[in-house]
């Protein structure tokens, strides 16, 4: 297998998740907004809300394998030339797929734990 089709499989797969990962962002951060008014309450609600979307990702990672490859958005991204045979592409797509969504939640995890982590300090320090 060339190693330029793995990197384009890849960069498909990083392109594909960010830019979901970018629209739950988007709502996190208007859910966050609309919570400005208490500090311990916006960052709980950002936590939760990036903890709700690293669970998301493992779903969708323990299932990359099982989903037909050309249902998914890689496959569409890449053109005819590029594709790998059809009796590769299942086991490729999928292990790509998989890696990618457990390096977002793991992305998403942190986030999640720095937040809910600040939410706290900011409840302790009222008192």
């Amino acid at each position: 297998m060339p190693p330029d089709l793995i990197r384009r499989l890849r960069l498909c797969a990083e392109i594909s998740t960010a830019r979901a990962c970018g629209f739950s962002g988007l709502a996190t951060l208007c859910l966050m907004v609309g919570l400005s008014s208490s500090v311990a309450t916006t960052l709980k609600a950002g936590g939760y809300s990036a903890l709700l979307v690293a669970c998301v990702l493992l779903m969708m990672a323990q299932r990359a394998r099982s989903r037909p490859f050309k249902r998914t958005e890689i496959w569409l991204m890449l053109d005819d030339s590029e594709r790998p045979p059809e009796a590769l592409a299942q086991q490729l797509l999928g292990e790509v797929r998989r890696a990618t969504f457990l390096r977002f939640a793991a992305y998403h995890a942190l986030a999640a734990a720095v937040m809910l982590a600040s939410a706290f300090l900011a409840t302790a320090s009222r008192f």
